[in-house]
């Protein structure tokens, strides 16, 4: 026989999961109370720099095995990590300046590429071909380097600065900085030229590439906003449209992510290029920063805590599905004041069910 009181359990357990937002599909990754930043991924594998040993090191989660390790562990910082397969790429001051260093996933080993004076920053990856920004020429330039081979392979000779270098299977994009604009520059491997990506005067940030794609923040509307371009239609299309800046673009497939201000900070946004839709990932009142993407997986530098952390949203994911060691975060909690009429109104449908 069931308890008199069934009634009021069942109807509590109908409108509790709707009061507490259990459809969250956004968790905390890091739960560190030092600093975790500047997130990179590849398929279930998470990079990102980490404060915790009193110094810049590199950490890694895997949201397959649900495990985490350091990278590195150092005196001095890394930072900086980018990851493809079993390779990962970082910034090392372990020999004083910025220079870039590999880590093997496989072998488990590390090793130093470059060292002297200049600076070594920005590394992306793609394969086994790692490209970054140096001043060792004097102004910034574009080093590509063979991590397989270990060789650097040569560029042709820039006439302006190029800086923020992104690459995807036979392209290279940067920001070239010539006549006191920056543009969108091209390098294609397979016949070895260079390009303009467009002729447009206004100043043009941060490309990424994804196969045919390339995305850029774009100044020419006043305001920082997220272009795309089609290399296989030779096709340009405004992606944002509000007043407020959107940067730092990421790709990959049929989605891009990007920071987002129009809410008086930070957050991250998510724009479908076949619906044509956009939706905010975050929206709170925290800064959430530096978005990475792979496949459904988004990833981002999240403040909310006090402190940065790693956040994972996975599209079409569910709270309780996703893959992720931390507390479950992005659940909607409705205020108690709100929850106590739906809990009376539960009492009394209970009641009058006895009568």
């Amino acid at each position: 026989m069931l308890p008199r009181f069934f009634p009021v359990l069942l109807c509590l357990a109908l409108l509790l999961p709707v009061a507490w937002g259990v459809q969250a599909a956004a968790v905390q990754v890091t739960n560190d109370p030092a600093d975790q930043t500047s997130p990179a991924i590849w398929e279930g594998k998470i990079v990102w720099t980490d404060a915790r040993n009193k110094n810049l090191d590199v950490y890694l989660y895997d949201a397959v095995t649900r495990s985490e390790s350091s990278v590195t562990r150092s005196l001095k910082d890394q930072k900086s990590p980018v990851i493809w397969g079993d390779l990962i790429a970082y910034v090392d001051l372990s020999q004083g300046s910025p220079d870039i260093s590999f880590f093997n996933l496989r072998t488990m080993t590390g090793r130093l590429t470059v060292t002297g004076t200049a600076n070594q920053k920005f590394p992306r990856v793609w394969e086994d071909l790692v490209v970054w920004e140096t001043s060792r020429s004097g102004d910034n330039d574009i080093v590509v380097f063979n991590a397989t081979e270990f060789r650097e392979v040569q560029l042709p000779q820039g006439s302006g600065s190029r800086r923020s270098p992104a690459i995807w299977g036979n392209r290279m994009v940067w920001t070239d900085m010539n006549g006191g604009t920056s543009a969108i520059r091209l390098y294609d491997f397979t016949t070895k030229s260079e390009s303009w990506l467009n002729t447009a005067t206004s100043s043009k940030f941060n490309p990424w590439l994804y196969e045919d794609l390339v995305v850029w923040q774009d100044a020419r509307n006043g305001n920082a906003d997220i272009y795309l371009y089609n290399f296989a239609t030779g096709t340009e299309q405004r992606i944002t449209t509000d007043p407020a800046d959107q940067r730092y673009p990421r790709i990959w497939g049929d989605r891009i992510v990007w920071e987002d201000y129009r809410n008086g900070n930070a957050d991250i946004y998510m724009y479908t290029i076949s619906s044509g839709k956009e939706e905010a990932l975050t929206s709170d009142q925290a800064i959430q920063r530096s978005p990475a993407i792979w496949g459904d997986r988004v990833v981002w530098e999240d403040h909310r805590n006090g402190n940065a952390d790693i956040y994972m949203y996975e599209a079409g994911a569910q709270a309780g599905q996703l893959a992720a060691t931390g507390n479950q975060a992005g659940a909607t909690a409705t205020p108690l004041p709100e929850i106590l009429p739906l809990m009376a109104a539960a009492i009394l449908l209970a009641v009058a069910g006895r009568r």
